[in-house]
């Protein structure tokens, strides 16, 4: 099973980033619409592949268990098992860091298809989750300062 690792970079404290973290990946293991964009490699195409996130694995203030797999025919689609993880790197950033294991289907065939044919499609579509979760975390936090600034009548 390949190992992956990826760190996005957040402009905003540790403290702001670790809840809205947890408020990201509990809506999207809530959905039952959330998609997966997939590169395949071939000429640019591209797929929306169903997903089913779920985190039922330990859980603490920073770090979140995942598995990600497809909704439908999981069997032809990797699913990935690992955690999401926010650490500070100074006082206003922190990473976001998406790391675990791949299984790719079929084995030693899958294998060869994802380095050969697709372009490691599981790799890219990782990737475009992990810049999906930054976006939407750091979305987060904008409304979080928005709110605060609306109830003590400032404006931006």
């Amino acid at each position: 099973m390949p190992e992956i690792t990826i760190d996005r970079s957040v402009p905003s404290p540790q403290a702001a980033v670790a809840p809205r973290v947890r408020t990201v990946l509990d809506g999207y293991a809530a959905r039952e619409d959330m998609v997966l964009e997939v590169e395949i490699g071939l000429a640019g195409a591209a797929m929306s592949v169903p997903v089913v996130i779920d985190l039922d694995g330990p859980r603490t203030a920073t770090a979140f268990a995942l598995t990600l797999r497809a909704r439908q025919q999981a069997a032809w689609f990797p699913a990935f098992r690992g955690e999401v993880r926010s650490e500070p790197v100074g006082p206003l950033e922190s990473t976001l860091r998406l790391q675990g294991t791949y299984e790719l289907p079929l084995g030693t065939l899958g294998d060869i298809a994802d380095r050969t044919i697709l372009g490691h499609a599981a790799e890219r579509s990782l990737q475009h989750f992990a810049d999906r979760l930054r976006t939407d975390v750091v979305e987060e936090i904008r409304r979080a300062e928005l709110s605060v600034r609306q109830r003590e009548g400032r404006h931006l």
